[in-house]
């Protein structure tokens, strides 16, 4: 069952990204939406929202950068700055 509402979800948000045409960063908010309900409804509700929390703040800050007129390498260092920094916590603060 998770499975299907998370590729229902996938499904309904590539028909929105279609629609909108918001292909980068909206395909991470997609991917979250669809990962954390597949999380969610598998019983591991923090996950779930926590996955869902990930993609679409990195979405909305990669939006942010690209509005504003920060250099693209600059975008870049930022973003593998901010992944690596959120592995290392999640290490150490979240292990099963």
């Amino acid at each position: 069952m998770a499975s299907s509402i998370s590729g229902g979800i996938f499904l309904i948000g590539l028909g929105v990204l279609l629609a909108t045409g918001w292909w980068w960063p909206g395909i991470m908010v997609v991917i979250g939406l669809s990962s954390g309900a597949a999380l969610i409804f598998r019983g591991k509700t923090w996950r779930g929202f926590g996955t869902i929390a990930f993609f679409c703040g990195f979405a909305l800050v990669v939006e942010i950068l690209r509005r504003s007129e920060v250099d693209g390498v600059i975008i870049a260092a930022i973003i593998l700055i901010g992944i690596g920094v959120v592995i290392v916590l999640r290490t150490l603060f979240f292990r099963d």
